[in-house]
């Protein structure tokens, strides 16, 4: 093709273009709200796209794009084109090698032309965090619509929340993409960047979810039958789709919707209706005593509005109201977790916080997760030693049921009240029989203490739906399910006016029949009353009653089980990278019949889902954090395991027995635009290249020897580097995005040079000089690890290498010669240093004293768990002493002095500027520290020496 030939069919495909965007846009811009344009729209036919092609990248052979400005539409179409065949590796790598002579200086140049397809029609804006990263792929990216690596995913995310669909979600792409986008936290790292666009996805589904003509007001026929059609190219992701659109013409089809009358509906905050993610209360007698505990929900659907809360809930442990123990990192995610109430909750207080959460969130939990209100809680026997909480505190006669006050309160003077026995401080308890029927008297008396007694009307879940029930007035639901109810009475009623959140309705009462029933179709997602009136003749109101009825989101349900299943695995922190599973950044508990055996799998996958190799064992259960250490560094060292780990991405864990269950953990090493490979060569050295797919130009690489694992030696972008045998860290960084990684080793060259001696230059005694090795230390520990074992050691002999620095810098000259000793010394000869330790931790009496309290403690301290409590107990006093009162200074001392780069995450600045001033006027607190976790880990076994406390 000539260039005139070339100008003259770009010139003809842009007015068609141009013609064609600016109808779409009229039409999108009609829609209440108004939706954007894709360039994936463009409509082409398949010669004419094949004309477009050919053209663009004859024009980009031949001259830079900027001359081709008046003619811009095709070179968007092109790219958005690439962007649908997009698998999530490098796009400019794909771009390049399907167009010859592309530079990557024009980048900027197709940026700059979607940024004006979008001011001129109105065309999609890439939004989130992954946007803000890439903010030229994302452009072509996000005017592909779906690419296809993707498509499988939205159709069974489509097909996991069909049941949620409404009429309201089906018209408002905004809202469906809001609640798409919060239900995306099990599906790949690439899939949840792209639900980040809430707009894009929710535009997206409302196309896919069309009735049966196929056409759509969000995406043009063209789009969305080739979206349809790649998703037909598999059967499952086909039966996905078909099922989630079979749920949305039967919600069309159905033509009801029902909205709430603003002058019947909204209870007062008093009256604050029951919500799906509150705590359920319940009892549990052992050995005669009645414990209280509570059950948490899955806490997912509070990050519809915000979709920063799910990466919070993730990654950060909660404390409950009342709870000694917190909750696991990331069991905020998970249903069914069970806490034990040490003390009864301040329902004053917030029930549950993220330690270290930010404002925001911990605001909105406190605002939707909330214990009913006291000074009494009833519960209702449900068989031997359980009683759940009926929130409603009716009682029924011929119930048995538990009263439980906060405080000193008074139980009701009533004959069958008779005191209990509670394991939890700040309550008492009382056995309540209910006699049939109940005393006049007895009703009055119940009701002096805020009780009610129910009598001759009963509301209450019929079949098998209800997903939960309280034996009295509150009941749980799924959405899309028909909340089915029983009004049962006694008294002849004529009628029945049911009122649903203020609507009413009068329902003929079946003649000679006790029970009606309903079903409720139409109830949205929230909380609802269902109040009964029963009227008899002449009108005549007999009796009412209600019941709050909660319709829970249908969650996406995880893969590795719920609670109430014969086997459970549980991540900590919540859907680990593959990465952090491996590099002992998060822990694995595998819950199941005690004693049992079961089978353990874990299957490496490559990015096509091939099994690249599969290591089983035989477990025993449970398996504990510690358990599952050994396991995993054990897994590590197998040859069928590190061969292909540096390939892998996908882990698959799985653990099954015959006859009791199955669970599985999918972990994936995630989009990383950064990203490390190593590869060895004929002679055995091993070298490492930057695989780039960041939009910068401008990379820096540095690598990091482990005899300097402070000084950075700079590479050029793109060069390959030769690499000790110690191996050494690679850190590479681009638009805010770094990448680092510990290189694999040589063992047998490593084992020849004998032991390393690296040096770290301490600098200034200071907030500042502290924080440099602090951030140091942190670069190191948190880097990801290779297949090679070896490399552990290695990274270990940096990290102890900054920390004893650190201690050197802080603590004074005599106790920095006993870190140089320690320096050299083997792990079998450590304990011949604690003597010298012990006399150097101070020389006041008061320190004196101390450093005899930790030496005793030592080998009780082995066990990590007891490190922390212990330590904190005996340093109160120095703290009080040196005017420190802050709560989390024991657990910030003994992190500098065994985890230092962690004093970056776990801390704010303030209080870590503020502790480590403290540490500066009195050094006797790192040295007690020190002391502290150099002791305790010297009598420690080799696996647990270097587990957290």
């Amino acid at each position: 093709m000539s260039q005139s030939d070339t100008n003259e069919v770009l010139a003809f495909l842009h007015d068609k273009l141009d013609d064609h965007f600016l109808t779409l846009k009229h039409l999108r811009s009609g829609l209440v709200p108004a939706s954007p344009v894709f360039a994936l729209e463009h409509d082409l036919s398949p010669e004419n796209l094949e004309l477009l092609n050919g053209s663009v990248r004859e024009a980009i052979k031949n001259d830079h794009i900027t001359r081709y400005h008046k003619t811009w539409l095709p070179f968007v179409v092109y790219a958005a084109e690439m962007g649908y065949g997009y698998e999530g590796d490098e796009y400019w790598t794909t771009f390049s090698s399907l167009t010859p002579r592309w530079a990557s200086q024009e980048r900027s140049t197709i940026r700059d032309w979607f940024v004006r397809f979008h001011d001129q029609f109105g065309g999609a804006r890439p939004t989130g965090a992954w946007a803000n990263h890439f903010t030229i792929i994302a452009w072509p990216i996000t005017h592909a619509v779906l690419p296809t690596y993707l498509q499988r995913q939205l159709a069974k995310l489509l097909y996991e929340f069909r049941t949620g669909l409404t009429a309201a979600l089906l018209n408002d792409p905004d809202e469906l993409g809001a609640r798409l986008a919060a239900r995306s936290g099990w599906y790949s790292d690439r899939f949840r960047n792209f639900c980040q666009n809430t707009r894009l996805v929710g535009q997206v589904a409302a196309a896919l979810l069309s009735g049966d003509d196929g056409e759509s007001p969000y995406l043009v026929k063209s789009a969305l039958d080739r979206l349809i059609s790649g998703l037909s190219h598999e059967r499952q992701a086909r039966q996905w789709l078909t099922y989630a659109q079979r749920a949305a013409n039967h919600v069309r089809a159905s033509g009801f919707s029902r909205h709430p009358l603003p002058g019947n509906r909204a209870p007062s905050i008093t009256d604050r209706l029951p919500r799906a993610t509150d705590p359920r209360l319940f009892l549990r007698q052992l050995d005669g005593s009645w414990y209280a505990y509570a059950e948490l929900s899955d806490m997912t659907p509070l990050s519809g509005r915000m979709p920063h809360v799910y990466d919070e809930l993730r990654t950060k442990r909660a404390r409950v109201n009342g709870a000694r123990r917190p909750v696991p990192t990331g069991g905020l995610v998970y249903d069914g977790q069970e806490v034990r109430f040490e003390n009864w909750p301040d329902p004053t207080k917030p029930f549950v916080q993220l330690e270290r959460g930010s404002d925001a969130v911990n605001a909105l939990i406190t605002d939707q997760v909330v214990m009913s209100n006291g000074p009494w809680w009833v519960f209702r026997n449900q068989g031997p030693g359980t009683a759940i909480e009926v929130k409603s505190r009716f009682l029924r006669p011929g119930a048995r049921y538990i009263l439980v006050g906060a405080g000193d309160q008074e139980p009701p003077e009533v004959s069958w009240c008779s005191p209990t026995t509670v394991a939890v401080e700040g309550a008492s308890a009382w056995h309540l029989d209910v006699p049939d029927p109940l005393p006049g008297a007895d009703a009055q008396a119940i009701l002096a203490c805020g009780l009610s007694s129910l009598a001759t009307v009963a509301l209450r879940p019929v079949g098998l739906v209800a997903s939960a029930w309280d034996g009295e007035g509150a009941v749980e639901s799924l959405a899309g399910e028909p909340a089915i109810l029983g009004i049962r009475t006694e008294v002849a009623a004529q009628r029945c006016l049911v009122t649903v959140d203020g609507e009413p309705h009068f329902i003929p009462w079946p003649a000679g029949q006790t029970e009606l029933i309903l079903s409720l179709s139409a109830l949205d997602v929230g909380s609802h009353t269902v109040a009964a009136t029963l009227i008899g003749d002449e009108n005549k109101e007999l009796t009412k009653g209600d019941l709050d009825v909660t319709i829970r989101d249908p969650l996406v349900r995880p893969e590795n089980a719920t609670a109430g299943e014969g086997i459970r695995l549980m991540a900590s922190p919540a859907r680990p990278t593959l990465a952090e599973l491996w590099d002992e950044r998060a822990t694995v508990t595998v819950s199941g019949p005690p004693s049992t055996n079961a089978e353990l799998g874990i299957t490496l996958l490559d990015e096509a889902r091939s099994e690249l190799s599969s290591v089983r064992r035989t477990v025993t259960l449970p398996i504990d954090e510690g358990e599952w250490m050994t396991l995993a560094r054990g897994v590590r060292s197998e040859r069928a395991f590190n061969a292909h780990y540096d390939d892998a991405q996908w882990c698959v864990l799985t653990v099954h027995r015959d006859g009791i269950g199955m669970a599985s953990l999918s972990c994936e090493r995630g989009f990383q635009p950064l990203r490390w490979r190593f590869c060895k060569e004929r002679d055995g050295n091993y070298t490492a290249r930057l695989q780039d797919q960041t939009d910068a130009g401008s990379t820096k690489v540095d690598f990091f020897d482990v005899e300097q694992p402070l000084a950075a030696i700079h590479y050029e972008q793109g060069a390959d580097i030769a690499l000790p045998p110690r191996g050494g860290l690679l850190r590479a960084t681009a638009d805010g995005v770094t990448a680092a990684a510990v290189a694999p080793t040589q063992p047998n060259k490593v084992f020849s040079l004998g032991s390393a001696s690296p040096h770290v230059p301490y600098g200034d005694r200071s907030t500042a000089g502290i924080m440099r090795l602090a951030d140091a230390h942190w670069l190191w520990m948190s880097a990801d690890l290779p297949a090679d074992p070896f490399a552990v050691s290695q990274q270990q002999v940096a990290l102890d290498t900054i920390t004893r620095a650190t201690s050197m810098l802080v603590t004074g000259a005599h106790w920095a010669s006993i870190e140089r000793s320690l320096a050299t010394a083997d792990s079998e000869w450590v304990l011949d240093h604690l003597e010298d330790m012990e006399h150097t931790v101070g020389v006041s009496p008061s320190h004196v004293a101390l450093a005899k309290q930790i030496s005793r403690k030592h080998y009780d301290w082995s066990a990590p768990e007891r490190l922390l409590p212990g330590f904190a107990e005996i340093m109160a006093p120095i703290l009080q002493e040196a005017g420190v009162e802050n709560p989390s200074a024991p657990r910030f001392l003994l992190t500098m002095a065994g985890r230092l780069g962690y004093i970056t995450q776990h801390w704010s600045k303030t209080d870590r500027d503020f502790l480590l001033d403290q540490v500066m006027l009195s050094p006797v607190l790192l040295r007690a520290a020190r002391y502290a976790v150099i002791g305790s880990r010297a009598y420690a076994e080799p696996d647990e020496a270097q587990r957290g406390f």
